[in-house]
């Protein structure tokens, strides 16, 4: 018996792709950002949505170059996570490990703060869910 289904209709499943970065800095600390209160008052790591299209290395060195004016080198993928964003949406976030070229940050509007930190320094923050998850 054949696995054919007749009735069997296709269902097109979307989800939202971005990214969050572990940014280093030349003694091996984490570069970590206060959001600003509008935006929930917590820390996070930077990253964000790709643009439709977008390689998703060039979207975290991108999302990067928003949030705090820096480039990095050589992003590396070290984790993948799967979650809902506050609207419902389906998302696929790709963890980022990568070097910054530079510590001169310069915070976007999305930001209040920003430190560099050892892992668990990081940890006692307090971390959006997605920052925790890839900072751990």
């Amino acid at each position: 018996m054949s696995g054919f289904d007749p009735n069997y209709v296709h269902v097109n499943h979307f989800f939202i792709v971005g990214g969050k970065a572990i940014v280093l800095n030349s003694e091996n600390k984490i570069l970590v950002m206060k959001r600003a209160t509008e935006m929930s008052g917590k820390w996070s790591l930077p990253g964000g949505a790709l643009d439709e299209g977008e390689d998703p290395v060039d979207g975290i060195r991108r999302e990067i170059m928003e949030e705090v004016q820096i480039t990095v080198t050589e992003p590396k993928p070290y984790h993948v996570k799967l979650n809902k964003t506050g609207s419902g949406d389906s998302a696929v976030v790709i963890g980022y490990v990568c070097k910054a070229e530079s510590e001169n940050v310069v915070l976007n509007w999305e930001h209040t703060e920003f430190k560099w930190v050892t892992k668990d320094d990081g940890l006692t923050l307090d971390l959006t869910v997605d920052g925790r998850v890839f900072l751990e």
